[in-house]
């Protein structure tokens, strides 16, 4: 599988659960500024931890493996 592909995907749902909640609420939800969640968005599959993307998904209410390897729709 191309990793590639992974990245976007992973990118993808991340933005669609900005458009949802906000990035305030995500940063938030994790514990961080909201400038550093920005700054992290650029390379979320390395600047994220497994944590992060756990509270992100407990937060949002969607599974965390369809967060990791699905594709979310609004």
């Amino acid at each position: 599988m191309d990793v590639r592909k992974d990245h976007k995907r992973l990118m993808n749902n991340l933005v669609i659960l900005q458009k949802i909640f906000t990035t305030k609420s995500l940063a938030t939800a994790i514990g961080i500024e909201r400038s550093t969640f920005s700054k992290r968005m650029k390379e979320p599959w390395r600047l994220f931890s497994y944590d992060d993307f756990r509270s992100i998904a407990k937060y949002c209410g969607v599974d965390y493996t369809k967060l990791m390897e699905g594709e979310l729709k609004i």
